[in-house]
């Protein structure tokens, strides 16, 4: 169900036609000799409504979101696109006076409460409003702009079944599909994260990993499909908010590797109607081959090039260590060819592991969180050398970013696994061109004793 939780903000422009040489001067926005008529003044009243008991939305904002005063102001040439003024906080512009002289022409006036254009997944929420208006000689422009919520926001909530069923060691990967990754976990239960809205995205992706009291393990992908009727739009949109509902579901198999329905529901509310729709069943999909699935209702003109693939997982390897170590066992092969013909954007690979030793090298590595193959920037030393300085999951010099085929093999990566001895691990890979939907797979490795 959709949300549009919204700051009302009434921006009032008043424009008035008397302003003195040395006023003209002093600004140096006019020529010496500019006519009175082609002057305006520009005078900004900011007034909000969204305190948080009045915000029409399950998110809870902090005080500094909702408040305006704290807004950054920019006033914006519309035809260069040049910041004629910008202040700090709309505290700052009421401190100047409010009025500002400005040039008649055409311009943009923008508040917002911080810069996350840019910013593909936060736990801050990015609010902002933008209008355009005209300065007319000895005229009164009126404007009014509305700072509305510009992520896709999801909210996770756990039921009682789930938390007495399974260990506090859960994760729940949550993406967008086009670069913005949250993890939720125990520390971040009950927060609500925001995503970048996504370029001609229906749906989120939820991987869910989870360890029951009898010490298995599971994990699983979701689809959650935006439905068609959803305000007639049924792609991702500013003020999108999913919350997600995870319950037990089918009682969990002893085979770690048995793919497990969970109870999954969705509400999507929109808050200018204030209707709450339940996301029917059959826009809940699960991927029991470990890859999400394509959104049901593709472009008109869809791309005749194909997405993402992979060959080799989901898949299962055993072995021994100590069998390993004493020379009378080989660790498998395991090998993952990734297909992408539009080249690949991101390799993200993220490991868990019951291993307290090898979670501990992977934390000193900072590989504990996931991370990105194909942009890996400050990790590309520790990806590319082999231990003791590293993990040795990449080939040096040999750029996975734009490949249209890689063969991700991983093999001599189980050897340095056997020296920890003992453990059941996942590693979640996920692989994106940045133009169809994200594909994941998932590897599970056990080592014995």
């Amino acid at each position: 169900m959709k949300k549009i939780s919204y700051i009302g903000i009434g921006l009032g422009l008043l424009l008035m036609s008397l302003v003195s040489c040395e006023m003209r001067d002093e600004l140096k926005r006019l020529p010496e000799k500019e006519e009175m008529k082609e002057e305006g003044w520009f005078s900004l009243d900011v007034a909000s409504t969204a305190k948080n008991d009045q915000v029409a939305s399950k998110a809870v904002f902090e005080a500094n979101d909702v408040n305006p005063l704290l807004y950054p102001v920019d006033i914006i040439n519309a035809l260069t696109g040049e910041i004629v003024f910008h202040y700090a906080t709309y505290a700052d512009l009421l401190k100047a006076g409010q009025k500002i002289r400005l040039t008649a022409g055409k311009y943009r006036v923008v508040a917002y409460n911080y810069d996350g254009s840019q910013v593909n997944a936060s736990e801050r929420p990015y609010f902002k409003g933008m209008t355009e208006f005209e300065v007319l000689a000895g005229k009164t422009t009126k404007v009014n702009t509305t700072c509305r919520l510009q992520n896709v926001a999801v909210s996770i909530a756990l039921s009682t079944d789930f938390t007495t069923k399974f260990q506090d060691d859960y994760s729940i990967t949550v993406t967008n599909g086009d670069g913005g990754v949250k993890i939720y976990s125990r520390t971040e239960n009950g927060k609500t994260l925001y995503f970048k809205v996504p370029d001609q995205k229906n749906s989120v992706q939820l991987v869910v990993k989870a360890t029951t009291k009898t010490n298995v393990q599971i994990a699983q992908n979701y689809s959650v499909v935006k439905p068609n009727d959803a305000e007639g739009n049924s792609n991702l949109v500013s003020g999108d908010e999913f919350t997600v509902n995870v319950g037990v579901g089918d009682e969990p198999s002893v085979d770690p590797t048995t793919q497990i329905k969970l109870e999954i529901t969705v509400d999507l509310t929109m808050h200018a109607t204030g209707v709450t729709i339940e996301i029917p069943t059959e826009n809940i999909i699960f991927n029991e081959s470990g890859t999400p699935t394509p959104d049901p209702t593709p472009d008109p003109t869809p791309d005749p090039i194909p997405g993402v693939t992979l060959t080799g997982v989901p898949a299962t390897h055993t072995f021994s260590s100590a069998g390993v170590m004493g020379g009378t066992e080989t660790v498998p092969t395991i090998q993952i060819n990734i297909a992408a013909p539009k080249g690949i954007k991101k390799l993200m690979v993220e490991i868990h592991s019951t291993n307290a030793d090898f979670i501990a090298t992977l934390t000193n590595f900072k590989l504990n969180v996931p991370f990105d193959l194909a942009n890996p920037g400050d990790l590309l030393p520790t990806l590319e050398n082999a231990i003791p300085d590293g993990i040795g999951l990449i080939a040096p010099n040999d750029p996975i970013k734009g490949k249209t085929a890689y063969l991700f093999d991983i093999t001599s990566f189980m050897s340095m696994l056997s020296l920890f001895g003992a453990g059941d691990n996942t590693f979640t890979i996920t692989v994106g061109d940045g133009v169809h939907q994200d594909v994941t797979g998932v590897l599970t490795v056990n080592v014995t004793q």
